[in-house]
């Protein structure tokens, strides 16, 4: 009888801090890749900043390219449900279920044209994700816009819906770099939202180059002036480690 072997995975933190150093924020995500290939993160991501005091949880699962198949997102803002939903993704469509406390129960969908960006559930991670598909070989300075990009608020810290929400944002390549963090150093690929259209301020972001596309490092700038690092981390790149044997 062989043993139990457990999915391939990685496990990270990543804290929200100010520009001077306080601590605003943290999430705790996972990533587990399934006998199908495809790649689940789950995050619980905390945080306290303006007037808010917001804790959500996500899932979202991506294909090989690491394109959308389906999410899951639920809300707090000062201890009351802001909202959940469930969220689908085929070739050409988007649909979702959701409730949520401003709008009640909702049901969307949407055409789409893969391959999209991504979907945003606003984790970082998640964000990292976004860049994933993005064409590096075209090197520094290069710009990409997916056109209709999909996201589950337009909230900045997503404290809204969920509920389908549309951006045109792109990302431009600004190079690679290597980054230290206290959960080490790597060598990071560094992008930076292009054309926002909900006024978010400049953000930057770096992504390990290894196939998870992890998320490293993130700076934010204007009202929210913050810094993101990755502080811990364990597990080798999922693509290096031993999978369970498919039963079927």
């Amino acid at each position: 009888m062989n043993g139990f072997v457990p999915l391939p995975r990685r496990d990270g933190l990543i804290s929200y801090r100010h520009a001077d150093g306080g601590l605003w924020g943290t999430e705790r995500w996972g990533i587990a890749r399934g006998a199908d290939g495809r790649r689940v993160l789950t995050t619980h991501c905390e945080m306290e900043i303006g007037s808010d005091h917001v804790v959500r949880d996500s899932v979202i699962s991506v294909d090989a390219a690491f394109q959308p198949c389906d999410a899951y997102v639920r809300i707090m803002n000062h201890g009351r449900l802001t909202g959940s939903g469930w969220f689908r993704f085929d070739q050409t469509h988007a649909e979702c279920e959701t409730f949520t406390a401003a709008e009640g129960r909702l049901s969307q969908t949407i055409p789409i044209q893969r391959p999209i960006r991504g979907f945003g559930v606003h984790a970082l991670q998640s964000d990292a994700w976004l860049g994933a598909d993005f064409p590096f070989e075209e090197g520094p300075g290069h710009v990409k816009f997916w056109g209709q990009n999909l996201m589950h608020s337009l909230h900045h810290l997503g404290a809204s819906g969920p509920f389908f929400a549309t951006t045109q944002s792109g990302l431009e390549y600004v190079g690679t770099e290597t980054v230290t963090v206290p959960a080490g150093t790597f060598e990071c690929r560094r992008i930076r939202l292009k054309g926002t259209t909900n006024a978010h301020p400049p953000y930057d972001m770096w992504l390990s180059t290894d196939g998870d596309h992890l998320y490293v490092k993130g700076l934010v700038e204007g009202y929210m002036a913050s810094v993101f690092e990755l502080e811990e981390l364990a597990g080798a790149p999922i693509d290096e480690q031993r999978a369970p044997v498919d039963a079927a």
